[in-house]
């Protein structure tokens, strides 16, 4: 057997709590019986109690929830084995438009040699689609997953800081966003083996106003989706532009400087057993993460999977309904005594 939803698996460990209440409410059941009135005239004082209902009705209970738990992972009967090719690597670029990547420590600034490095990646990477996110004090989806190059170009060249309103830099809402691009309802039907690689490219000069990315890292982990981080800047101090090209300042007055923070992004590299790469003046890193996405993405292009498949999930939605609807017309395992 075989499962279209792998990861509703773990449900099924709410059966053991269930069999567990179940069973107490039958004992509690039972104790409150006796309780009310002494056992001997219990039976003349109150609707005699059918021990073997009660616990028909709890087995019914119990298997119609185990069914319907079963359905939910989209059980199927598999047999035989056949070569799949994958369908490529979906790529979604992470790209940090906070005020910061306007610093000209870079030129024409980060935020432009980091769309060339996006560019050049997404043009060198073979097959499957791309997509991008921009973040700053909150994320955005630009561009959703598609295999139109022309379009990803256009909406990438339009990106800026003006699109996003809440300024800063917040990397978790960031990725836990991508982490839910990358598992579209479309493929929600299709089995692991044969979809795509999942990456994520993260551009980013590395200052991370929030923190907490340590969740973020485990989610992408979880979702077995692969990190790219590039940083892009130079450590030296620089000044951060203002929309009308003076240097921006605080409520002080003074002049707001950004440095390159190298940290943050290699300890997110790092946590979620990704690359890092540096873009610097002078130094583009494109080359060496699109050969490096295609190397991965060509290792495990060629996976097996079962060759025949028989979906059962209808199987157990009907037991699942016969198990509660009888547990409904049992009755409630008491019948009141005859009077002679």
């Amino acid at each position: 057997m075989c499962f279209a939803f792998p990861e509703n698996i773990g449900y099924l460990l709410l059966l053991g709590p269930l069999a567990v209440l179940l069973g107490y409410g039958v004992i509690r059941e039972l104790h409150i019986r006796s309780a009310v009135v002494a056992v001997p005239v219990a039976d003349a004082m109150m609707p005699r109690m059918q021990l073997w209902r009660v616990i028909l009705k709890k087995f019914a209970l119990f298997f119609g929830i185990a069914s319907l738990l079963i359905a939910l992972t989209g059980p199927s009967l598999c047999s035989g084995e056949k070569p799949v090719l994958r369908s490529g690597a979906d790529l979604l670029f992470v790209l940090d438009v906070s005020r910061s990547m306007r610093a000209k420590d870079v030129l024409p600034d980060r935020l432009g040699q980091a769309k060339q490095e996006i560019i050049r990646i997404s043009h060198d990477v073979r097959g499957g689609r791309r997509a991008t996110l921009l973040f700053a004090g909150a994320p955005l989806v630009q561009c959703p997953l598609t295999t139109d190059q022309a379009a990803f170009d256009a909406l990438l060249g339009m990106a800026s800081p003006e699109l996003i309103e809440e300024q800063g830099t917040a990397f978790r809402p960031a990725l836990e966003l991508a982490a839910a691009l990358l598992r579209p309802a479309s493929e929600v039907r299709g089995t692991s083996e044969t979809k795509g690689e999942k990456i994520v490219v993260l551009l980013s000069d590395g200052e991370d106003h929030a923190g907490d990315l340590r969740s973020a890292a485990f989610q992408l982990q979880k979702e077995g989706i692969h990190l790219f981080v590039i940083g892009v800047g130079m450590p030296q101090p620089v000044v951060i532009p203002s929309e009308g090209g003076a240097p921006k300042r605080d409520e002080r007055g003074r002049v707001v400087m950004s440095s390159f923070r190298a940290e943050p992004l290699q300890a997110l590299a790092r946590d979620t057993g990704g690359a890092y790469f540096r873009s610097r003046a002078g130094h583009t890193v494109s080359r060496e993460v699109s050969e490096g996405i295609n190397r991965m993405a060509a290792a495990s292009r060629w996976v097996m999977e079962p060759a025949d498949r028989e979906p059962i999930s209808n199987y157990f939605l009907v037991a699942a309904s016969l198990f509660l609807l009888s547990e409904t017309m049992i009755g409630r395992g008491s019948r009141r005594v005859e009077k002679s």
